[in-house]
């Protein structure tokens, strides 16, 4: 049986009405968001992520700020070469552990196995946050929407043979926090409290809210 795809008013209104940009390298998010049924070009941000962390109070704050920076980086780089408005999504996602410390993509095997034996048996969140700039009517400044989505992760306990076996199949590489929940690491994932898509690296819900807020205020 056909089913008819699945595009409110605010989600066609967003394609008809802007070029989407999305702000990131990230097959997962570029997965994500293809679920929506929309055409959206895919612009891998050059920013460097090297914001001192130390600066931020809280690691929803660096998440956030990240995200920005990386939307903004694209915006310049081809504003003045879309036909339509831009629709900019940047975004970035990080792991903290149950001693506040930020967690981000492992520089090499062993980083990871220490990552995930601190992680074992313990409560970790993951935050997303989530940048939006879009171009508004009149030649005004684009609008900046932000915001930031947590999620709690349980892990069971791991002994290091779980550890050796999970980092020596590669999949610990490129990921915050140095695991996967929604591939191997779900077989020692306890449990998760929150938006399961954000810690796949993208809160499907907090930006459907997002697009609903702003076609309600007229920007799309």
């Amino acid at each position: 049986m056909e089913h008819t795809k699945f595009k409110p008013a605010f989600v066609s209104a967003l394609a008809e009405k802007f070029n989407v940009v999305l702000a990131s390298a990230s097959p997962r998010r570029r997965e994500l968001l293809s679920r929506l049924d929309i055409d959206f070009q895919v612009y891998p941000s050059e920013f460097a992520e090297d914001l001192d962390k130390t600066q931020f109070a809280a690691a929803s704050d660096y998440v956030v700020e990240t995200a920005v920076h990386k939307a903004r980086d694209v915006y310049k780089r081809i504003k003045g070469g879309s036909a339509k408005p831009l629709f900019v999504i940047g975004s970035d996602t990080v792991v903290v552990n149950s001693n506040g410390t930020i967690l981000e993509k492992p520089t090499s095997d062993a980083d990871a196995a220490a990552t995930l034996k601190g992680l074992s048996g313990r409560t970790n969140t993951v935050y997303t946050g989530v940048c939006l700039i879009v171009d508004v009517s009149g030649g005004l400044e684009p609008q900046l929407i932000k915001t930031v989505e947590s999620t709690e992760v349980v892990f069971d306990e791991l002994d290091d043979a779980v550890v050796d076996a999970y980092v020596s199949t590669g999949e610990p590489h490129g990921k915050a926090g140095s695991y996967a929940y929604q591939s191997l690491a779900g077989f020692f994932v306890r449990e998760i409290r929150g938006d399961y898509y954000n810690v796949v690296g993208f809160p499907c819900a907090r930006f459907f809210r997002m697009l609903r807020d702003l076609h309600q205020q007229g920007v799309i």
